[in-house]
């Protein structure tokens, strides 16, 4: 693989055996002697939620236990 210059940027061919979608989002990070390594980039749950105007907060759907069966008073 070799480098080549586009514009203001460097880019890196990706080889198509590794079957990526040609729409595919990646985060780029520069390691030590030079390695970069490259993150498939999620979605953002939160700013969805704020889109969609839903609620993330945890929901405790369980009914609280107040049957004493021993000595929990003690």
């Amino acid at each position: 693989m070799k480098t080549r210059k586009q514009g203001n940027a460097i880019v890196l061919t990706v080889p198509t055996k590794f079957n990526i979608p040609s729409d595919q989002e990646f985060i780029a990070i520069k390691g030590e002697f030079g390695s970069i390594t490259y993150v498939p980039k999620l979605k953002n749950i939160f700013k969805e939620a704020i889109e969609n105007d839903q609620d993330l907060r945890f929901r405790d759907d369980f009914d609280e236990d107040t049957h004493l069966v021993g000595r929990e008073e003690v």
